[in-house]
């Protein structure tokens, strides 16, 4: 049996971390203080309770209604930050060498005197400060959230663009774009537009999709929206054409064992078909989604693919690979990675 030791030590590339879903315990209540916000709790140990999913809730859903506390929190240029910079330390405290950080402009703007350009300065400033301090590869996800507004997703993904084309320090790392949220809130067919655009400006195109829903939403979002990933992605498995034009098309899932399990997207942790999809060819890579939300951490995540699904290190190393092989960083960089920490 692999270590915690053995574990944290290897080298890690994540794809699939919420930057303004993973909020330390501490930085909440230090922020709310410090900005005399209301959270609606009345100790730590109730802040722990609202503002973490341990146990499974009812449907993804209630498991989105946890963020509001994380919303909350990220009211200012400084506080984005801090909550940028925390997460890119966090990854380097997990081992990883490679992460991708998500986050939706229209998730923290919303209810606030934020412009998206103030919430894209903070999330640049933040990462660029710790990719410089520990040395991590660094790449940045906009998502839009498909319960925001038309209207609302669409400023923000023009905001996203500009930023992405310009000259700021670190909007190079603006590299992809992602749809996030209840994939049953509104017809997919009202976002194409909005993906075509990121597509035409060269991000690269993640799509969350069967978390919750059915194999037949992956066919549908495979067919429609062409990612080269897709996140999640796990209720493939109920399908054997789903499984197939994953396999043959290339596409990644970014699979998340304990947040599947919390969202009752997965009955167990036991039954999740990771192992299954990875048996049958589809490219799969292993991710902590919401971290500090979940209480877990991403060598977490790596102990219980160990103990429940047997996975060895040169497993962990072939997911690694794939998942640097799938990161929407330059060629160049990614070749830079592969020699560096995940040779042959």
């Amino acid at each position: 049996m692999l270590d915690e030791r053995t574990l944290r030590a290897l080298p890690k590339a994540e794809l699939h971390r919420h930057l303004d879903g993973s909020v330390r315990l501490a930085t909440i209540a230090e922020l709310a203080r410090r900005h005399a916000l209301d959270l609606g709790v009345r100790s730590q140990e109730e802040l722990a309770e609202q503002a973490r999913v341990l146990t499974p809730l009812a449907d993804l859903n209630e498991v989105i209604a946890r963020f509001g506390i994380l919303q909350k929190v990220l009211c200012c240029y400084e506080a984005i930050r801090r909550v940028a910079y925390e997460n890119v330390e966090d990854a380097w405290f997990d081992g990883v060498k490679l992460v991708e950080l998500r986050f939706a402009l229209p998730f923290i703007a919303a209810g606030k005197r934020l412009a998206n350009d103030e919430i894209l300065e903070a999330v640049l400033d933040g990462v660029q400060e710790g990719a410089a301090r520990y040395g991590i590869e660094v790449a940045l996800i906009g998502i839009l959230p498909r319960t925001a507004s038309l209207q609302v997703n669409l400023a923000a993904t023009q905001d996203l663009l500009r930023c992405a084309r310009g000259s700021r320090p670190g909007a190079h790392r603006i590299l992809g774009f992602d749809l996030a949220d209840s994939e049953t809130a509104r017809p997919p067919e009202e976002f194409l537009p909005l993906v075509e655009q990121a597509r035409a400006a060269g991000l690269g195109i993640t799509i969350h999709s069967g978390e919750n829903t059915s194999a037949a939403h992956v066919l549908r979002t495979l067919q429609l929206f062409r990612p080269s990933r897709i996140g999640h992605g796990i209720k493939a498995w109920e399908d054997a054409e789903a499984v197939r034009l994953l396999r043959e098309g290339g596409v990644t899932l970014e699979v998340c064992p304990t947040s599947n399990w919390l969202t009752h997207s997965v009955p167990s942790l036991e039954t999740h078909p990771l192992p299954a999809l990875r048996r049958a060819g589809v490219r799969v890579t292993l991710n902590s989604d919401d971290p500090h939300l979940m209480g877990i951490d991403l060598v977490h995540e790596y102990e219980l693919a160990a103990r429940l699904y047997g996975f060895a290190l040169a497993d962990f190393l072939e997911m690694n690979r794939e998942a640097v092989r799938s990161s929407f960083l330059p060629e160049e960089a990614r070749r830079r990675i592969l020699a560096r920490h995940f040779p042959p």
